[in-house]
């Protein structure tokens, strides 16, 4: 498989998969756009890390492809656009936020063909009293049949932060599977409680309840989850 390695030095905006590759995206205080096209039978596996940045990232995905994202972000307001282009494509694309500032994470999902799938998963932490707003936009054309969407979207916010979470199903075909969900609040007091009553402190507690909150869903090898580990225990320190 081949390795496709992006970060602040990488100067080409459109980039072309032909194939099976692994891709790690390493990009810190940045704001720039980036095309990626997965060309035809293509597998795309991700390993995505972001801090401070306000990209324009978009993924042209092709027929026969299967695409699986990772990412864990530290003050996102990017911008994601999929767009599965043709038959058979598969998408699954896993966020995970650190928010520590007032930021807009947007997400648009386009199925413009047939037998087309997505299943998207964006969870966030939002940490002190700042606002943080998810919009996400599931697409699904006329020509588009035998469609499966599904959205996940969440935010914990652990003070008194104003959170907001958009999700717009925009459908103009009946043969399809749609769906989305959005929750925003807090950890269960119950589910806390009966943790601290096992022995652990509060603050054990929380660093357990953040941790499988941002790492659930996500596919990862064990470098992969030592590293994204490594950044989130660094939330209630």
């Amino acid at each position: 498989m081949n390795k496709l390695v992006i970060d602040n030095s990488i100067e080409d905006n459109d980039i072309f998969v032909i194939n099976d590759t692994e891709m790690t995206v390493d990009l810190s205080n940045t704001e720039r756009y980036i095309s990626i096209h997965v060309v035809n039978g293509t597998c795309l596996k991700g390993f995505i890390k972001t801090n401070n940045t306000k990209n324009k990232i978009k993924y042209i995905i092709d027929d026969n492809c299967e695409v699986t994202i990772n990412k864990l972000a530290i003050d996102s307001s990017d911008e994601i656009e999929i767009v599965l282009n043709d038959k058979n494509s598969i998408v699954k694309y896993t966020t995970s936020i650190i928010n520590y500032k007032d930021n807009i994470y947007k997400q648009i999902i386009n199925h413009k063909s047939d037998d087309t799938t997505s299943k998207i998963r964006n969870h966030c932490i939002n940490i002190f009293d700042n606002e943080f707003k998810f919009v996400i936009d599931g697409i699904i054309e006329k020509d588009a049949e035998r469609v499966d969407l599904k959205q996940d979207n969440k935010i914990i916010n652990l003070r008194n932060g104003k959170s907001n979470i958009l999700p717009n199903l925009i459908v103009d075909n009946n043969d399809i599977n749609a769906s989305h969900s959005a929750y925003i609040g807090t950890f269960d007091e119950d589910t806390k409680f009966y943790m601290m009553s096992r022995g652990l402190t509060s603050n054990e507690c929380d660093d357990l309840l953040i941790k499988s909150f941002l790492l659930n869903g996500m596919e990862l090898q064990e470098k992969e989850r030592d590293i994204f580990s490594s950044i989130i225990e660094t939330i209630n320190k």
